[in-house]
């Protein structure tokens, strides 16, 4: 850090931000010695943050052998996720002759098992490989999907063939990348014309699907609540966040339960949400649950609920589901 002298106003001037590359750090900790010819071109492409036919063609072909090197070198997330860009990323440019090795090394990593070595098999690890090539097909038909469909109509004839893919969790992961990079689109909603755009409702199915991505799926949800749709109407805006409301509703009924409540009740008192998207929240949600509660629901969303400006026009006597709902906690939460 350098400082002028005392007659001129004082400048600091900062140090300069260095990137570190730890990819030799990660080869030499997961084993890759051993392997040089892998190790090489992993390192080349990680390095890079970028993957290349070369270096892919060298995978490739170790990966192919009677004996491969350990699946954990291509289990490198960055490298998964430069793998999946590749092939589900809109916009990406894929050789055609090169795809099917790509396709071969994200099903490899993802479906291939491995038991360590024992004296059964003669001290060598055994691989099994019996999900191999029903997950390269899955890939390779969701691949030729997304790449080629534009609208919905193109969509709704292969809907079939995506649910049966969706069914593969990295063709779910693939999925879900291909849509966030598709609605995120300025012009997205704008060119819509379904209550539930497609795309959405694809995710709906990864959701009922794959708990474990419940959350990437919710953050999107998020983004898209929140996201700047300065091109639509105002009424067009509201009815856009209702069906955003509807998909986490969905997320909520498949198990993500907290982290929904949480973020609405995060809206709600930042108070920069319409209070009909909150009051539609909690119709919503009243309409798909059921007791036992857990306390940590009731804590974080009975709030929402007793709230007077949100339910006093929902309110009917006791014999309505906001009453009901707030008599029921009362009752069996009374620490509350």
């Amino acid at each position: 850090m350098t400082t002028m002298n005392h007659r001129h106003p004082a400048i600091v001037v900062s140090p300069p931000i260095f990137r570190h590359d730890v990819t030799p750090i990660t080869m030499a900790l997961n084993g890759a010695a051993s392997h040089p010819q892998a190790q090489g071109a992993l390192t080349s492409m990680l390095s890079r943050n970028t993957l290349n036919p070369a270096d892919i063609t060298v995978l490739f072909r170790n990966y192919s052998a009677p004996e491969p090197p350990p699946i954990e070198l291509i289990r490198i997330p960055q490298f998964l996720e430069l793998l999946v860009d590749a092939l589900f990323r809109p916009g990406m440019k894929l050789n055609p002759e090169h795809k099917p090795k790509y396709v071969y090394l994200l099903a490899y990593a993802t479906s291939v098992s491995e038991t360590l070595p024992n004296k059964k098999s003669g001290g060598k690890s055994c691989l099994n490989k019996d999900d191999l090539k029903q997950t390269m097909n899955a890939i390779d038909k969701a691949h030729n999907i997304c790449s080629t469909s534009k609208g919905s109509t193109e969509l709704i004839a292969d809907i079939g063939a995506i649910y049966h893919c969706i069914k593969f969790p990295v063709v779910s992961i693939g999925i879900v990348r291909w849509v966030e990079v598709t609605v995120m689109e300025p012009s997205y909603f704008k060119l819509s014309t379904e209550h539930t755009p497609i795309h959405l409702a694809l995710l709906d199915e990864v959701v009922a699907n794959h708990p474990l991505l419940h959350h990437s799926i919710l953050s999107l949800f998020i983004k898209l609540f929140e996201s700047k749709q300065d091109e639509l109407e105002i009424l067009v805006q509201l009815e856009m966040k209702k069906m955003l409301i509807e998909r986490m509703v969905n997320l909520l009924s498949r198990g993500c339960v907290v982290p929904v409540v949480k973020y609405i009740k995060t809206c709600w008192q930042r108070g920069d949400t319409d209070i009909s998207l909150i009051r539609y929240f909690v119709t919503e949600v009243l309409e798909a649950i059921a007791p036992p509660y857990s306390w940590e629901f009731v804590a974080l969303f009975l709030p929402i609920v007793e709230n007077e400006e949100i339910t006093g026009n929902m309110r009917v006597e006791d014999s309505d589901p906001v009453s009901e709902f707030i008599s029921h906690c009362k009752s069996n939460h009374r620490e509350l």
